[in-house]
Formats: structure tokens, C-alpha cells, sequence
């Protein structure tokens, strides 16, 4: 698109400034046509000034996720090849499993500014406003179906050292799926498969990072558990380039994860905070506490309970129970 060719040819110039007559030469095309995508540009939220003799310059940007951004710099070997970006969807996990069932190859990245209806885990509605992080990835890893929930542990160490990176927060993980800043949740993924009785067809791992919203947007109830990445570090946040920076650890990572999954698994106990704590887990197949002792190979949790016995949890909520060990 032509206006996508004059954003970047103004972010490129050394002096900031194009005229008219550069964009138009540069680009094949009229000084009107150039005015009319400048208009359309301002439309979209860019400041743009307009200086006699010097020509155009960008002055601002709205907070705006842009494939071109996005793709610039990225420099992935498999996540992030095809980029399908939405101002609204649905649910960018529903529409990552359906593109993958029609053979969407694998690393496809499905990213929406909003979502109508965002899924948390065990069925929940993933609030889903501007100005934050919503996307899914389709994966195709060859193991088998019962090595899965390792690609949530993969993908919180991902996200988490992104946050680390990107936004100088000191992000960690709750099992399985939350990662935290300030003991509040600020990100969270939510997987689905299809697959064979032994092995993994394809899978969509979504991913939801509370960013740049104004935290008063969220329900009361959930308010008081989460915070956002703007908030905690005292700034807005780039969210191009933490989205960036989250792909780059998931190409890396992902292919970790293929060749040693003890890399991964150590990783992520160096992330957690919550082994070694005592918990109650709710929303498995029974409701019990205890102390949370580790992982296993396959990414169950390990709970100690009161009378000594161990318990393997393959899924259900974690609350880290404060001054109880």
C-alpha cells in the first residue's frame, strides 16, 4: 500500500523530512495521490507536519500494531513467516485452529488490536480491550499428544523473558500459564490441539498480554488480581516491539524445546514462583492443597499433600496461599 510506502520512506529519511515531490518520484505516483495518503495516514492517528520548502514529517504515531512494523527487524527462522493482523476478531485462537486445519504452515502468526470474545482457560472470557496484546501461533510439533502442556511451559518462559527484556520488569511464572509482575497477572496463554490418539496434528497457542489499557477497563473482580505492563514499568510501552521480542523467544525457544525439553523445564523453574510454595489447586479433578514440590518431565504440577502423599496435577487454578508453607 502506498501510504505503508510513505510512512517508511519518512521514517527513513536522515532528515525527517520528504517533500512532496520526493514521495511522488520515489514512488511513481502523482503529488495529489501523496497528499491523499498523507490525509489517509492523519486519518489513522499519525501526526504529520506539513513545513514550506522541507516537505513532510511524522511528529507522532498512535498506538497502532502494523505488519510492515511488525515484520521489520524481526529476523525469525519459523515464527512469525505469515503475519494475518485484524483491527477485530472473534477470538484469534478460534481463527489460528481453523486456519490451521486448513493447512496454514506452521510459525502463521494470528494477531488482533481487539477481540468480542477472547477465551482464558477452563472457559473463561478474556477481556480483550485496546491497547494490549492478543495473537496466536500454529504450531505442528512432532510429539506426542501427552507432551503438550510442555508447549505452555515454553511459552511462559518466552513471554516472560520478553517482558524481562522489552519492558525491564521483573515478570515470572505462575503454574501453568500466568505470568505475573508485582504478584498481579499480567499475561496469559491458553492452548488448543487437535490430535491423533499419539501424536500432535497441529496447535494453537494463544497468548494475551495486558499492555497499554487503562486498568479501570477491567470488571472490578479481575481488578484487583491483574495490572498492566504500562503501569508497572511508569511508562507506555512500544508494543510492537515487545510482540517482536515475545516471536524471537518463541522461534528460539521452540526449537529448544524439540531437541531438549530439560532445557525448557529448567528454565522455567527459574521463572516459577510457585514451587516450593504451598497452594490450593481448584478446577482439577479434585480440589486439594499442599506444598507445590516441582514439575515432572510432562509439565504436571507435583503437590505434596498434609499426610505425605504426592498428587500430580495436569490442569486446574493455582492460588500460592501467602505465609503458609
Amino acid at each position: 500500500m502506498y501510504k505503508d510506502k510513505i510512512l517508511n520512506l519518512l521514517r527513513q529519511s536522515r532528515s525527517g523530512f520528504l517533500s512532496g515531490e520526493e514521495l511522488a518520484v520515489k514512488l511513481g505516483i502523482s503529488r495529489t495521490m501523496v497528499w491523499k495518503h498523507i490525509k489517509a495516514l492523519e486519518s489513522e492517528g499519525f501526526g504529520i507536519e506539513a513545513v514550506p520548502s522541507q516537505g513532510y514529517r511524522i511528529t507522532s504515531a498512535p498506538d497502532l500494531l502494523r505488519q510492515d512494523d511488525i515484520r521489520r527487524g524481526l529476523k525469525t527462522r519459523l515464527i512469525g513467516r505469515k503475519i494475518h493482523l485484524h483491527a477485530e476478531v472473534v477470538s484469534t485462537n478460534t481463527l489460528a485452529m481453523d486456519m490451521a486445519s486448513k493447512g496454514a504452515p506452521e510459525g502463521t502468526v494470528v494477531i488482533a488490536e481487539t477481540q468480542t470474545g477472547g477465551r482464558g482457560r477452563l472457559g473463561r472470557k478474556w477481556i480483550s480491550p485496546k491497547g494490549n496484546l492478543y495473537f496466536s501461533v500454529v504450531l505442528r510439533p512432532d510429539l506426542p499428544t501427552h507432551k503438550a502442556p510442555l508447549l505452555t511451559l515454553m511459552a511462559a518462559v518466552a513471554v516472560a523473558s520478553a517482558i524481562r527484556k522489552t519492558c525491564g520488569v521483573q515478570a515470572v511464572i505462575k503454574w501453568p500459564n500466568d505470568i505475573l509482575v508485582s504478584g498481579k497477572k499480567v499475561s496469559g496463554l491458553l492452548t488448543e490441539m487437535s490430535a491423533e490418539p499419539d501424536r500432535i496434528r497441529h496447535i494453537a497457542l494463544g497468548i494475551g498480554v495486558d499492555v497499554n489499557m487503562p486498568l479501570d477497563e477491567l470488571p472490578p473482580g479481575v481488578r484487583e488480581g491483574a495490572t498492566t505492563l504500562a503501569a508497572e514499568a511508569g511508562r507506555k510501552i512500544d508494543r510492537t516491539m515487545l510482540l517482536q521480542q515475545v516471536l524471537r523467544e518463541l522461534d528460539s525457544r521452540y526449537r529448544v524445546l524439540l531437541q531438549s525439553e530439560a532445557d525448557i523445564l529448567r528454565e522455567w523453574e527459574e521463572l516459577n514462583v510457585t514451587i516450593g510454595r504451598r497452594v490450593s489447586v481448584s478446577g482439577s479433578r479434585e480440589a486439594l492443597e499442599g506444598l507445590a514440590q516441582g514439575i515432572d518431565r510432562e509439565g504436571r504440577l507435583i503437590v505434596k499433600l498434609d499426610d505425605g502423599s504426592l498428587r500430580q496435577v495436569a490442569s486446574g487454578d493455582v492460588t500460592i496461599l501467602k505465609g503458609r508453607l
